[in-house]
């Protein structure tokens, strides 16, 4: 249920989305803060980055979700605005599996604070294979990506300026690859997942579950001054190691604080970790290791 007293009860909120994101952010937005999140009209937030590769993002993440915000003061009379931006791709050092991280941002100009939370994932069905022109296989590697459920791009191996984007079924796609193919540098088409959130069920969950997790940090005002989303900012490390009192690189408490007035506090572990093992104590491996040896 909303909260009656909060500062974005029953406040317009712009969204800069043209893939549908409000379905995943507006429930949880109506559900704990009674704030109506509506899509700015005329924003085209591909100008800031494509997954399909013909725009490439020039700014990191979080920078690009802050930017992709504001672009809903352009065409709405709103005090606050929402953005979400993604990155998908293979895992550093486990090149056969796929991951995700989700940047969700919130900006406030009428008190001039902005809130970013963050969420990684390995919860997509982000893959990619390379064809040569009628390979019997294109088919079967659709159905692997959910289609047509899920969507795909084909494009040059040589080329991502060009993506065919709004197939609709598997002939389309086996023609796009052996067209795509044959214009190849190499003689080879790429087929990967859409990743836009409308044409993304499983990307459309995780945003969903970020925007839990946004709308949560709002319901929280700062204790100071009453400023929405009140919450972690920072980690101190230094948890004491359980063998010689020592600090390691644990975390030893977390900081919760303010974005408009400065206000934070320190509080303990979650887990309630008073202690880190001695292998994370470098003087206390040492000794073992030296014991070892002797």
């Amino acid at each position: 249920m909303s909260h009656p007293a909060h500062p974005y009860a029953n406040q317009r909120i712009g969204l800069a989305t043209i893939h549908a994101k409000e379905q995943a952010i507006a429930p949880p937005f109506r559900r704990l803060l009674g704030a109506n999140v509506l899509v700015a009209p005329e924003v085209d937030t591909d100008v800031l980055g494509t997954f399909s590769g013909e725009i490439q993002r020039t700014d990191e993440l979080t920078h690009t979700a802050v930017l992709k915000a504001e672009m809903a003061f352009t065409t709405m009379d709103v005090d606050c605005a929402i953005a979400s931006e993604g990155s998908y791709g293979p895992i550093d050092k486990v090149p056969l599996n796929a991951g995700g991280v989700e940047i969700m941002a919130f900006v406030d100009r009428k008190r001039g604070v902005s809130v970013v939370e963050t969420m990684l994932t390995h919860r997509t069905n982000w893959r990619m294979w390379r064809f040569r022109p009628g390979d019997p296989l294109v088919p079967v590697a659709a159905k692997a990506l959910g289609f047509p459920t899920y969507g795909v791009f084909v494009m040059t191996n040589s080329d991502f300026s060009r993506p065919v984007k709004g197939l609709e079924t598997i002939e389309q796609i086996v023609a796009a690859v052996d067209r795509e193919a044959k214009r190849s540098a190499d003689g080879l088409a790429l087929m990967i997942a859409d990743m836009r959130a409308h044409r993304n069920p499983t990307r459309m969950k995780v945003l969903r579950a970020l925007g839990w997790k946004l709308a949560k940090r709002l319901a929280n005002l700062c204790p100071k001054c009453g400023t929405p989303g009140f919450g972690h900012i920072d980690s101190r490390r230094g948890l004491p190691c359980g063998g010689c009192g020592q600090p390691t690189h644990y975390i030893h408490f977390e900081i919760d604080g303010c974005r408009a007035c400065g206000h934070a506090v320190a509080r303990p572990r979650k887990d309630g970790l008073q202690t880190a093992p001695k292998l994370a104590c470098q003087p206390c491996r040492q000794g073992a290791a030296a014991a070892v040896h002797r």
